[in-house]
Parts: structure tokens; sequence; C-alpha cells
């Protein structure tokens, strides 16, 4: 798509115009845009896991100052004019500096790109490629790209995703693809004097960090982006704070996107839940575009999605609370450090039960930030006597605060330590004093559950932990009679089959599976069966379907194909709507 054709300059005033450029016949990868006249927004920037995994593994990482350029080529990240940060697509703007050093002009290919920035098409235009981006939510396959987008593009997603994509970052191992609430942005500088080849130069991004725009907005609350009028409207999904959209074109169009969505959730049972106010507010819209995921579009709601998945929420809470309350040793689980509403799930089994759920400190920090936002749905966990923060053994493996600094959310739910210092130094706190003010942001350090304490009484817990904990189980030592039982989503590319392989030979080991037995599932997903989602479009009204987020276009087709006009969208093919 080149430039000159974007922002009213073909198809006429009042065209609505729909951009697939993610999420097209595979699950996840979203970005979507929408324009009309001079206006334009996109529907979440998510990272297609399909073609990152067809490319790369832990060991093979596309290069940190070439990251964007070589995701280009390969087509994981999709060519947009006008909106990706300069410094990732034009080298930091390194050219100028070498030009005249040796390198000859057949080598300017290495650092310069054809695809225009963001900056660049502001400097043309006098004005943003893209309004601003609507998050659904703060899923890796929904937002993870941000990383690679301009700052001063405002974002736009509900408190509690703001709140997930704060902790994401903060608990992340750094890199360019946790740089999603800001960024560092690079740029050319030479080495210092004390360097090994003082004056040479280098990529630097030292004291250039960039706050992106990231504008939470209330639920039911229409605001304005662009020329788009919008209404977020909370949907029930495995990660709190996911929104869909109901969008109004300049020319009076209506847009619904659904983002990720179900209805067989904890938050989908009740007279006043999330799911029956979506359902009034979307009754008979009749929208111009009916935007729809599809993970399971193919499931009718009755075979389910893995084989001991329950009906709902409730039910896997129940299976669990039995499996549980029948273990004479340790119990360990696993979840989604995200999903909270499994985490709730497993706290109240261990309620039930009368354990202790020892926890990773990623949920305690991501809670904590979520409490911020709404204390009434997150309360106070130190309040409950049935969770603790689990602290693994790290770096010199001797409990250590030392062992924790590059991992400050291990040991409490405060990790800049830095602004901690100053603010204690401007008011001239002693050393007597520090531990004073330091000890209540160390509540896991001091109050949290040691391996020794797990290993010395185990069916006083349920500990938290999936395949990269297994490190763990050596100083936990379950005993006979402990199991492990997963309640997160079982495998679903070639990678995570080959983790769990790998995940079943470690609890052999450990006694928590029976050599050559399949691993317990217990799990509900997070996306609607084939049967709810069809009863969903049919309430809607919609005049046109667009799949996206699905393998399965063809279900939709077969089954609204003769009420709906059905548009199946191709990657970067845009779909003109009058």
């Amino acid at each position: 798509m080149s430039v000159g054709l974007v922002y009213g300059f073909h198809g006429g005033l009042g065209m609505l115009k729909i951009t697939c450029y993610g999420g097209v016949n595979e699950i996840g990868g979203n970005k979507i845009l929408l324009e009309e006249d001079d206006s334009a927004i996109m529907l979440d920037f998510g990272k297609s896991f399909n073609v990152m995994a067809k490319y790369f593994d832990e060991f093979l990482q596309p290069r940190t100052n070439s990251c964007l350029r070589d995701l280009l080529r390969l087509g994981a990240v999709s060519p947009i004019p006008g909106i990706y940060r300069k410094d990732l697509l034009t080298h930091a703007g390194v050219w100028n500096s070498l030009v005249g050093c040796g390198l000859p002009d057949s080598a300017r290919y290495l650092f310069e790109c054809d695809l225009e920035s963001s900056e660049d098409y502001k400097a043309r235009y006098g004005k943003l490629r893209v309004d601003g981006i609507l998050l659904s939510h703060g899923h890796a396959d929904h937002c993870q790209h941000l990383c690679f987008v301009d700052p001063s593009i405002p974002v736009f997603c509900s408190p509690a995703t703001a709140a997930i994509l704060r902790a994401v970052e903060d608990t992340g191992r750094g890199g360019w693809e946790s740089q999603i609430c800001s960024c560092s942005l690079r740029y050319v500088d030479q080495c210092s004097d004390r360097s090994t080849f003082p004056g040479a130069l280098t990529i630097d991004s030292k004291n250039t960090k960039c706050p992106r725009k990231i504008c939470p907005v209330k639920p039911f609350e229409k605001f304005q982006v662009g020329r788009f009028n919008i209404k977020p409207v909370p949907v029930d999904h495995s990660v709190p704070g996911a929104y869909a959209y109901i969008i109004e074109s300049p020319s009076g169009k209506t847009i619904f996107y659904t983002g990720d969505l179900r209805f067989h959730g904890r938050f989908s049972v009740g007279h006043d839940c999330i799911t029956s106010r979506l359902r009034e507010q979307t009754k008979n819209l009749c929208p111009d575009v009916f935007i729809s995921e599809g993970t399971r579009i193919a499931s009718d709601g009755e075979n389910s999605e893995v084989t001991s998945e329950g009906d709902n929420e409730l039910d896997v809470e129940r299976k669990l609370q039995e499996a549980v309350g029948t273990c004479s040793g340790l119990a360990v689980v696993d979840f989604g450090w995200k999903d909270t509403t499994r985490f709730q799930t497993v706290l109240n089994v261990a309620k039930a039960t009368k354990r202790v759920l020892a926890i990773n400190p990623k949920v305690a920090y991501l809670w904590e930030r979520l409490r911020e936002t709404d204390p009434e749905s997150f309360p106070d966990l130190s309040q409950s006597e049935n969770v603790k923060v689990y602290l693994e053994r790290r770096d010199s493996m001797i409990y250590s605060l030392a062992d924790y600094t590059k991992s400050k959310h291990s040991v409490g739910t405060c990790i800049d330590w830095n602004e901690l210092t100053k603010k204690l130094k401007a008011q001239c706190v002693s050393e007597n004093s520090y531990d004073d003010y330091l000890t209540p942001r160390l509540c896991h350090y001091y109050d949290g559950v040691r391996a020794y304490e797990i290993a010395s009484n185990p069916s006083k817990y349920i500990l938290h932990a999936g395949y990269y904990d297994m490190n763990e189980l050596f100083d936990v030592s379950p005993p006979q009679g402990s199991i492990y039982i997963s309640a997160a989503t079982e495998p679903f590319s070639d990678e995570m089959v080959l983790d769990e392989r790998k995940l079943a030979n470690w609890l052999e080991y450990f006694g928590l599976i029976d050599a050559g037995k399949e691993i317990t599932h217990y799990h509900v997903s997070g996306h609607a069966n084939g049967r709810d989602l069809l009863d969903f479009i049919t309430d809607v009204n919609p005049k046109r379907v667009l799949p996206i987020h699905t393998t399965h276009v063809g279900v939709f087709e077969r089954e609204l194909g003769d009420k709906y006009e059905i548009v199946p969208p191709s990657l970067g093919v845009e779909i003109g709507i009058r």
C-alpha cells in the first residue's frame, strides 16, 4: 500500500476502508486499520505467534538493533506506512554519520528503509497517519507489537489493560519487546574515552526513555478518536479489562469489533454480569460491519475444546477442589499469571481445602497494579491467610536481597528502588532508619514462602508452578501423594507441544505423574464456542460479518452466509464499505 492511497485520496468521501494487517487465517496477531475521509484508527496491534515461531526460537531471536527491519522482511510485522518508529526503521539515522567512513553507497540499504516512518509522515502531512490505536485487551497477540509503533500515536484501552501493560513491562526481561509503555529511542553516539575503541561509532539508547501515550477509557463512556466515535463495552475473557468496541465512522457507519470474548466464564454468570450487559448493548445493533473473532467457531459447545475442559469456570473450580481435596501431598497447579479469574478460582480452592496458595510474584505484582485502578474488584491480598508469594532461590541461592536486584518484583510490589532512594536522601533519612522505609516494600521477602517451608509441610500448600518453574522442585521435594494439574490452556503450537513433552519428563522424575501418563488439564477457554458465537452474531444482526482471529472462515460462510454478507479478509488488502 503506497502512501499516496491514504486519507481520502481514493474511493471518495464516505467510503469506509478496512484493511487487516494481521489475524487473517491465524489465531492472533490482530492489526486492523479503519479509515474514512481524513481519519484513521487501528484496532489492536498484536504479535503473530505463527510467523515468529516459523523462524525464531529461544536461541535465535531478531537482532536487537535491526529487529523491526528484520521482521518486516520476514512478514512478521506488516509494512504499514506512517506509523513506525523512525529510529528503528532508519537504524537511528546512522547512515549520515557513516558517509565518508569508507562504506560505499551500495551499503545504504543496510541502514535505510523505503517504508515511511511516523515522524516523516507527520512532517509531510502535518498530522499522524492514524489518530489512535484501540486495544481490546492485554494479551501479546493483541498488543505486543506496539513496541514498534511511534510513541506519539495514542493508545486507548481499559484501565485494567493499562495496568497489565505496565506490569508486563515492569516484570519482563527488558529488550525491544518489552517497550510497550515506554520506548528507549536509539541514537548514534561515540564510544567513551575509557572504552576499548574511543570515538568509535555505536548505537545507544540510554537517557532517551519516551513514554507512550496510553489513555485509559472507562466502560460504556463514549469518546472520540479523530473523527471516529467509540463506545467501549466490557467482555468476558481470560484476562481482566477486555473490551469490545462499538465504533461510529465519520459518515455514520457502525462497526462492532469483538476483540476476544466468551460466554462461559465466571463473569458470564448472573443477571448483571459482563455478558448480560454486552447483550443489552448490542441486541439488534445492526452494525454495517461486525468484525468477529472466530477462534473456536468450529467447536459446537458440547464437544469440549480439550479432553478435560470444564463447561465453565465454576466447573473448573469444582474439579480442582475435588483433586486437591483428595491429595495427601503437595498440589502443584499451573495457570497463566495474567489470568486473574483463574487465580481467583485456585485461591477459592485453597480456601476450601484449607491450604495456602504460593503464587508467582508476577501475579501479586499485577494484582497490585489492578488494585490501584479498582480496589473493590481487587482486594488487598495481604489480608488473606490463604495466599502468599513464593520466593524462589536466585543467583547466589542464599536468599540474599542482593539476589533480587534485577527482579525486584520477586521481593515486593515496588520495583523503583532508585526513586525510593532519592526520596530518602531528600528527606535526610539516616542509614539506621533506611530499613524502616524499605521493609514495607519487601513484603514478599519477609512474608513470602520459601522452598524449605513447603518441603517441611507439603500438604499445607498449593504451589503455582509451570514448565519454567520446574527447577524449583529440586528444593521443594514433593513427596509421594503429590499431584500436578495444568489449569492453563493446552498446547496449540509445535513449540508448546515440545515444552509439554519436556514438562512431562520433569513431572515423571518428581513422581507427580506416572510414566507414560498425560498431564491433567482443567481449563476453560477464553474464547466463545461456535454455537454461542453464532447465536450472539444473530442477536446483533449485522449487515456484514468480517471474520478475524480464526482459521475457520468457511464455518462463518456455511452457518451465516444465507443471512448476512460474509467478507473474508485478505492480508493487507483494503475492503471498501459504502
